[in-house]
């Protein structure tokens, strides 16, 4: 094949590729906007089930739909399905802090101090300068009885002068 030829076949190519994206965005959009729309109208029900939908068909291109499900299934008081959520969202969007905090954030405060840490090192791995996403994996090391990892973050918070950092050390002295 000629030069010519390979360029046009490589045009014609990147032309259908191009199409079927725009397609899918166009076929995804909808549903998140119909979700994101009946959850503004605190119709949580409805929007879970469309918001599942849109992300059973692996239509969604960002973490929206995953953490918009997520916030539906904890206003339903459904944890433990916003936790499930959130952790195939991980899978999909590993580079995804929101989601890895919101895990974090979950699953401490439905008693798993272990899935708590796993996801707090995830967020920070992702925002190591995030001094809230620092804390609270100082925190998880607290809840893990892991008292000198978690001093090793007090110190970090400590010299970046955090105000978090007295309140970190109050907890892991059970001051608080």
């Amino acid at each position: 094949m000629n030069t010519h030829g390979f360029r046009m076949w490589s045009r014609a190519g990147l032309y259908a590729a191009l199409a079927i994206v725009w397609a899918t965005t166009l076929y995804a959009g909808p549903l998140f906007n119909e979700g994101k729309d009946l959850y503004g109208q605190d119709e949580y029900k409805k929007a879970s089930k469309v918001l599942k939908k849109s992300l059973d068909a692996e239509e969604e291109t960002d973490e929206s739909a995953t953490l918009l499900l997520s916030d539906c299934y904890i206003e339903l008081n459904k944890k433990s399905k916003a936790i499930s959520v959130l952790k195939k969202g991980a899978k999909r969007h590993p580079e995804s802090w929101d989601i890895h905090f919101r895990l974090g954030d979950l699953q401490e405060e439905t008693g798993d101090p272990f899935g708590a840490l796993s996801a707090f090192m995830q967020a920070s791995k992702l925002l190591p300068d995030d001094l809230t996403t620092t804390y609270r994996l100082g925190m998880a090391y607290d809840g893990t009885a892991q008292i000198e990892k978690a001093l090793e973050v007090y110190r970090t918070l400590h010299r970046a002068g955090s105000p978090l950092a007295p309140k970190l050390l109050n907890t892991i002295q059970g001051i608080d």
